[in-house]
């Protein structure tokens, strides 16, 4: 096994230095029993995608592009009946977007037309324009 895809198996705790198992579901130090196990950490893209509910992200979504509450921020098309729309999001930044269905979430710049290429950079746009005045 390489250096690089060796996990650590322990964890040490930083009020007694004792050596405790990873795999326990306990955050409690088997030494000085206090609630010291490490946070995993989540990454800011996911944060948002965690903290901000649906309704919420649907509602940001129309004050950013406008529109229907629940249709695409790139197309304008109304969303499916059977799947719910994409949450759209930086993965820089971690910053919302809007909605956006399947297609255009998955295919973001790789659209043929010109015409659909126009629609997504407009779209960026109001979307970096809505987050740069927060």
């Amino acid at each position: 096994m390489g250096l690089a895809t060796k996990r650590r198996k322990t964890w040490l705790c930083p009020k007694c230095s004792t050596r405790n198992e990873h795999r326990t579901s306990s955050r409690k130090c088997g030494g000085c029993g206090g609630l010291t196990k490490p946070k995993r950490r989540v990454p800011k893209h996911a944060e948002v995608l965690r903290d901000v509910s649906f309704e919420k992200w649907a509602a940001l979504s129309v004050q950013i592009h406008g529109g229907e509450l629940y249709a695409c921020g790139v197309c304008r098309r109304p969303m499916s009946e059977t799947r719910r729309p994409d949450r759209d999001h930086d993965h820089r930044t971690g910053k919302a977007r809007g909605l956006a269905c399947v297609r255009c979430n998955r295919e973001l710049l790789r659209h043929a037309t010109l015409e659909e290429a126009r629609a997504v950079v407009a779209y960026l746009e109001r979307a970096e324009a809505f987050n740069g005045q927060a």
